[in-house]
């Protein structure tokens, strides 16, 4: 095989459009049915499908948090379809909390493991530069996978939230790690 047919094709990392609605909330509810089938997701649910109207809520809020400057969103867009999504979102804005941002990311099945998340969260911190000075995320502790994209992009582990999520009868620690876009280490 030549190095031409080994290479990833990644999809476009972009920023957020208000076209991306419909394709993030049929996303989002894409990990409800993979639920299922992976009882590990690293995402936390509501216990009951959110009605689509809520969805639109979120959405509408996620990119009213963009335009205001306290969140930054970028997507990964293949065939004009957005496939993942990462945000980082202020925690509190105007408070002593407002230098701080929380990461989260999600990317459907078919596209993971393509360093796709690699790449959004490279293009995300890239965005916060000069909007916030860390960055913070919780990731479930048997998620080896992201933990591992996450190192690798520069975050930092603090601490452990033992047994945070309650999955039906199962329990979950997640890993707290941070990343100081100013450089600067602990």
């Amino acid at each position: 095989m030549n190095s031409y047919a080994k290479k990833k094709f990644l999809p476009m990392i972009r920023e957020l459009k208000w076209t991306d609605m419909h394709d993030l909330i049929d996303n989002y509810y894409g990990y409800y049915d993979e639920l299922e089938d992976d009882p590990d997701i690293g995402l936390a649910f509501y216990r009951i499908k959110p009605e689509y109207r809520n969805e639109v809520e979120w959405f509408a809020s996620l990119y009213e948090e963009v335009i205001s400057g306290n969140a930054v969103a970028v997507v990964a867009e293949e065939d004009g379809r957005a496939v993942g999504l990462c945000d980082i979102h202020r925690i509190r804005p105007n408070s002593e909390l407002d230098h701080v941002g929380t990461l989260g990311i999600a990317i459907i099945r078919q596209y993971r493991n393509r360093g796709i998340g690699k790449e959004l969260i490279r293009k995300a911190l890239e965005l916060s530069r000069g909007k916030f000075e860390i960055v913070k995320l919780e990731v479930f502790a048997v998620n080896s996978r992201a933990i591992s994209v996450y190192r690798k992009a520069g975050f930092k582990e603090y601490g452990i939230f033992p047994d945070s999520l309650r999955r039906g009868e199962r329990y979950y620690d997640q890993i707290l790690m941070y990343y100081r876009l100013d450089g600067e280490t602990g």
